[in-house]
């Protein structure tokens, strides 16, 4: 074991950190699990939004992203693109945006590489041009924009600095004050421009950097420490929360500056080595206060954080799907509600820095990707990552890794094997106890002695799948039912119990040992209790107790919580929480599935928190279950969610109250303290009007009350549609939308459109206010109200009215209202019309296909719909897609029970095959039956290698149990052969080989088994 003495290295880190820091402000201590959380970003490609420029969000909320091919925007659902047109009159000038600037008013000003300076018409969905030329600007290229304080704008060109006024005129920048002598800057261009927040206007050009402090005081040059005689290309300005000045250059890294004595401070990377003083830096943003990000040139984003003196680099990861999106950060964003945007040369990245309550580890120090299947909370507060490497990383929340237990290596005798850990307890004093795949192990904490338990009876590399240690006796289960152990000081043990077919199942999964005496054994096929003190053990039912005959669970998990009730995780059916136990003994249970709102049915962990919450991980994310009222809250990536699959017990909570979860693809971090969502309230925005099936330019913005949308009588009968958006740009499904037409809708109407659109067609003249409402899932509401006009026809006007006289306009009025009841009759006539020949189509369809593609006897699919869905995964995986895995299943010895007992067993057999796989696989996984004993399972793409070998175990041990059929008992066993999509199997057919050779080998093997082409591994 290797333990890293990291006192001595924190402090050379403050040591390190000091030179670049503000002098009252010194290196504190990381915040917990801060030193190995995941920066995770949702990604928004496509061609339109490579090779960003600029990034900017209007007062409306909207987010502006400039490109190379013309301008974005995007209000969370869909981008709309702006581009130049040649002779059209408010287009763009130049579809390759350089900067973009909101002003104060909320007016957005666009640079541009060949086209001078455009501002957005909101009202018109136009812009303004400022021209180049006389009484333009001198420079066709703007690189940067700032206000100068009396409304009007700086303008950093490619010749220099120039001032549009007011009233919009073009100043040169030397023509008077509030102007600036542009004789004292260098000769060049301006490549950026800050006006901070005491009207210092800062100005970076490309031969070093310029302030002026005030309107009538000379522009000075800003000494910036760099290697030779020349300055740098200054090619970023920002001011954070607290006044400090951060400056970015072309060649020479990042400056801060914060001391007016002591100057601009170059920043270096801690701890060293550094390479960011030779970096080029696009972009900066305060991500959060007092942590900076600066967005460089192929090197990521490196963080700053000021007060703890520390920085690290976030990069792309091709491992690791979440990670930055590229290496090239060209413009950085903080939005109104603290979301941080970063475009680049691939894309634009979204990451959230407000939920700090669900942290996510992606690794441990190296790129590849974290896959934990135990996890383990040490008195001392570490946490031990049993991985799939067969390591165990000892984890310090504050300082990260600390050691590791690697497998013992050479001709060491003790240590632990080159196997995977499945499970982990805390023993006596400074003791674990270490379960593998190869027998299970005893050692202090420190890894310098660890040795294999010997157990009489039992071999000693016996896999062991669920630990538990209580007064002095370690209880431990695995495929051969659960051991009552006890260990001596000098390592010797006493078996004091062993059940197995009292189980009902001899496969144990969970082990809970309580102060009452009793051993509560979950096992792959349902629950036990065993009474230490009276020796009897008692299955358990997980369903009511009037229904003793329900078929058994797969038990991931046991606990219990703080009122003595007893919690147990199914790996299919959900969570049963024991309430009461009757006079007679019955045992009865409450059951929580998907229906109540549970995230998935496959529960994998169950883990209480110090405030009695119990929190579970799935199959599809986490939960938490008030213990009270037995309310259940979903955490989603609004929370901070990243990882999605566990693994079947990985639960722990630390001694700070921390719920620790291991996953397939990392490790989620749960600080129920912490968990808060984002108290942003979002602006609710109409993204496009449609009024009569014309586009309509101009549309309310928020509290839209003196801008109706007016319908005319022309454009009644096509009406009106909108798309809307509350611009808080939360991920999909956290806010619910609807809408509702004040004046003529009863009730709310709920849309799952994407964008979200309202439309209505015929309305009657009159005022209406339509209400467009976004509810997240908080609680939090966004909504609008914009009025609606819909006008009369000339026959509904006034004077025809009088000119009509009282009878006339009688007569119209129900003649129009005749008219539109008519209209609606006949379109809900047509409407059920077409609904009910739909209905008889698809019903039709359906039945034809199931036809085709259905095994008549098993219920299972087809081989005809298993060749197409195999062709279609793997030309799918050919063109770049994710890959997949095939698994052929054989029946071992079918024949003879068709030859001994008739079809009719032999049927029976097949139809209990099919169901067994069915409840093995998970829900996106394709079960079918090729014919006779034949079978083929196509796992979805995204597989881990972990899932596969945990399906096939599952496979040949669901096989292995008996089939009652009349009065017989079938003893059956299956042959798996596995093989993966990989480049060299770059057909069906292959791929279909290469799982055939792998099933012929798990024939010779012996059967009942698996065997994986791939890596030419089997278990038995």
């Amino acid at each position: 074991m290797r333990l890293r003495r990291y006192f001595s290295c924190l402090t050379l880190l403050a040591l390190l950190a000091l030179p670049w820091l503000p002098r009252t402000v010194y290196a504190a201590a990381p915040a917990p699990w801060s030193t190995l959380a995941h920066t995770s970003f949702i990604h928004h490609k496509a061609p339109s939004l490579g090779v960003g420029t600029a990034l900017a969000q209007d007062r409306q909320g909207f987010i502006w992203l400039g490109t190379q091919t013309g301008l974005m925007r995007w209000d969370g659902f869909q981008f709309r693109r702006y581009q130049a047109a040649p002779g059209k009159s408010g287009s763009l000038p130049d579809s390759y945006i350089l900067s973009l600037h909101v002003d104060s008013t909320g007016r957005l000003w666009i640079g541009t590489n060949s086209g001078g300076i455009a501002r957005y018409d909101a009202a018109q969905d136009n812009f303004i041009t400022v021209g180049v030329g006389k009484g333009g600007l001198s420079h066709v290229q703007v690189t940067s924009i700032a206000e100068d304080g009396k409304g009007g704008m700086w303008v950093g060109t490619g010749a220099g600095l120039e001032r549009i006024d007011a009233a919009g005129v073009v100043h040169d920048a030397h023509s008077g004050a509030p102007q600036l002598d542009t004789m004292a800057l260098s000769k060049g261009g301006i490549e950026s421009l800050l006006r901070d927040r005491s009207g210092a206007l800062w100005i970076g050009t490309k031969k070093g950097l310029w302030r002026r402090n005030a309107d009538d005081q000379p522009a000075v040059p800003v000494h910036l420490q760099v290697e030779g005689p020349s300055q740098p290309t200054v090619s970023r300005l920002y001011q954070d929360s607290v006044g400090r000045i951060w400056i970015g250059t072309r060649a020479n890294g990042a400056f801060m500056h914060n001391d007016a004595r002591q100057g601009p401070v170059g920043l270096r990377e801690s701890p060293a080595p550094s390479t960011l003083q030779n970096e080029r830096i696009f972009s900066i943003v305060e991500k959060t206060a007092g942590v900076m990000w600066l967005g460089t040139e192929g090197g990521g984003i490196v963080e700053v954080d000021v007060e703890r003196g520390r920085t690290r680099r976030i990069r792309h990861l091709a491992e690791i799907a979440d990670s930055l999106i590229d290496d090239d950060v060209s413009a950085l964003l903080r939005d109104h509600s603290g979301q941080i945007f970063a475009a680049t040369m691939d894309g634009l990245s979204q990451h959230d820095p407000r939920t700090n309550g669900l942290i996510t580890i992606r690794s441990l120090g190296s790129p590849a990707k974290l896959d934990v299947p135990s996890v383990l909370a040490r008195p001392d507060g570490s946490v031990w990552f049993g991985v799939m490497t067969g390591k165990i990383e000892i984890v310090d929340p504050n300082l990260g890794v600390i050691g590791e237990l690697a497998p013992a290596t050479g001709t060491r005798t003790r240590g632990l094997p080159k196997s995977r850990i499945l499970a982990m307890a805390n023993g006596p004093g400074d003791t674990v106890f270490i379960a593998t795949q190869h027998g299970v192990f005893h050692g202090t904490a420190d890894g310098r002695d660890i040795r294999r338990i010997e157990i009489a009876g039992r071999p000693g590399e016996s896999p062991a799948w669920s630990l538990a240690w209580h007064d002095g006796v370690l209880w431990l289960g695995g495929l051969d039912g659960v051991w009552g152990v006890k260990i001596t000081p000098d390592g010797s043990t006493q078996v004091i119990r062993h059940e197995e077919r009292a189980l009902g199942d001899s496969r144990v999964t969970a082990i809970l040992a309580l102060a009452d005496g009793s051993i509560w054994t979950g096992t792959m096929a349902g629950l036990a209790r065993l009474d230490t003190r009276t020796n009897v053990v008692e299955r358990v039912p997980l369903d009511r107790a009037d229904q003793p005959n329900a078929p058994g669970h797969y038990v991931s998990s046991i606990i219990q919580d703080a009122k003595g009730r007893i919690w147990v995780s199914t790996f299919s059916s959900g969570i049963a929480v024991l309430e009461r136990t009757d006079a007679q003994g019955r045992r009865w249970f409450r059951r929580f599935g998907t229906a109540d709102g549970l995230p998935d049915n496959g529960v994998n962990a169950l883990v209480q928190d110090a405030a009695g919450r119990i929190w579970i991980s799935t199959d599809n994310g986490l939960a938490g279950i008030d213990a009270e009222t037995f309310a259940i809250r979903k955490l989603g990536i609004a929370d901070g969610l990243q990882v999605s699959a566990y693994w079947t017990g990985a639960g722990t909570r630390t001694p700070a109250g921390d719920v620790v979860f291991g996953g397939v693809s990392g490790v989620s971090v749960l600080r129920p303290a912490h968990l808060k969502r984002p108290g942003y309230r979002a602006a609710m925005a109409i993204t496009q009007v449609s009024l009569g099936g014309r586009t309509v330019t101009s549309v309310p913005s928020n509290g839209g009350a003196g801008m109706p949308l007016q319908i005319a009588p022309h454009e009644r009968e096509r009406g009106i549609a909108l798309e809307f958006s509350a611009l808080d740009f939360a991920p999909p499904g956290y806010r619910h939308y609807a809408y509702r037409l004040d004046g003529f809708d009863r009730d709310w109407i709920e849309t799952d459109a994407v964008p979200p659109r309202a439309s209505y067609t015929n309305l009657p003249p009159g005022k209406y206010t339509l209400e467009l409402r976004g509810t997240a899932e908080g609680g939090g509401e966004a909504l609008l109200r914009v009025p609606v006009v819909a006008l009369p026809a000339w026959y509904q006007q006034d004077w025809v009215r009088v000119l009509g006289g009282l009878g006339v306009l009688l007569l119209l009025v129900l003649l129009t209202q005749a008219r539109t009841s008519l209209l609606r009759r006949k379109k809900r006539e047509l409407e059920a019309i077409i609904a009910g020949r739909t209905a008889e189509l698809r019903a039709t369809q359906a039945r034809l296909e199931e036809m085709a593609y259905g095994d008549t006897l098993t219920g299972l699919p087809n081989r005809r719909l298993f060749n197409d869905t195999l062709r279609r995964m793997t030309a799918q995986a050919a063109r770049g897609g994710q890959p997949f895995a095939l698994l052929l299943v054989d029946l071992d010895h079918f024949k003879s029970v068709n030859d001994t007992l008739g079809h009719d067993a032999g049927d029976a057999l097949l139809v209990t095959a099919a169901e067994r796989l069915r409840s093995v696989v998970r829900e996106g996984d394709l079960v079918a039956r090729l014919g006779g004993d034949e079978f083929a399972i196509l796992l979805a793409p995204g597989y881990e290698p972990g899932v596969v070998r945990d399906i096939c175990e599952r496979i040949v041990a669901a096989m292995a149990t008996p089939v009652i059929h009349g009065t017989h008992t079938i003893q059956i066993s299956a042959s798996v052969g596995v093989a993966g999509y990989a480049k060299e199997q770059n057909s069906a057919e292959q791929l279909y080989k290469c799982a055939d050779i792998a099933l012929y080998q798990s024939k010779e093997a012996g059967r009942n088994t698996w065997s994986s082409y791939a890596t030419q591994e089997s278990t038995r």
